[in-house]
C-alpha cells in the first residue's frame, strides 16, 4: 500500500516521516543533510522509490500573522522539484512543529545540541500526524 512521507525542511537539514501502509501512524524516519538541491531530489527520490510514497508533503511555515519567509521560499522549492521530477507533492502548514519536537527531546532528557540529530525527524511526524488527523487516515 502507498505511503505518505513528510519533510520538516530546514537550512541545514531536511527531517523526514513516513506513514505506515494504511496511512493512520506517523514515524520519524531520519535526516537528510542539505548540501544542494540536486543531490536532496536524489535521496528524496530514492526514499520516494524504496517506500513506495505515494505523496510527499513539504512543512510550510507561514507565521501566525500570514508572513512567509525564508522558510517559505525553501519550501516552494523544494515543492517545486518534487513536481518538477514528476512527484506527487503538496504544501502543509507546520506551524510549531519545531517547537513541538524540542519539548518533546526535552522530556526525554536531551539537551538541545544533542536533540538537533533528531528533532528534525520529530518535526516532519507532527507536520504527518496533522495530516493524516485531517484526512482521516486516508493515503
Amino acid at each position: 500500500m502507498p505511503r505518505i512521507l513528510a519533510l520538516d525542511p530546514g537550512a541545514r537539514r531536511v527531517g523526514l516521516a513516513l506513514s505506515d501502509p494504511l496511512g493512520i501512524i506517523a514515524s520519524p524516519f531520519g535526516v537528510i543533510a542539505y548540501r544542494d538541491d540536486a543531490r536532496l531530489l536524489a535521496d528524496l527520490r530514492d526514499v520516494v522509490s524504496r517506500n513506495q510514497v505515494s505523496l510527499v508533503l513539504v512543512g510550510f511555515p507561514v507565521r501566525d500573522d500570514g508572513y512567509e519567509g525564508e522558510g517559505c521560499l525553501r519550501s516552494r522549492r523544494i515543492l517545486g522539484l518534487l513536481q518538477g521530477a514528476g512527484l506527487r507533492a503538496m504544501l502543509w502548514d507546520e506551524a510549531s512543529t519545531t517547537e513541538q519536537a524540542y519539548e518533546v527531546t526535552r522530556r526525554h532528557g536531551m539537551d538541545r545540541r544533542k536533540s538537533k540529530a533528531v528533532k528534525d525527524s520529530i518535526a516532519a511526524s507532527f507536520i504527518l500526524s496533522s495530516y493524516l488527523a485531517d484526512r482521516g487516515g486516508n493515503v
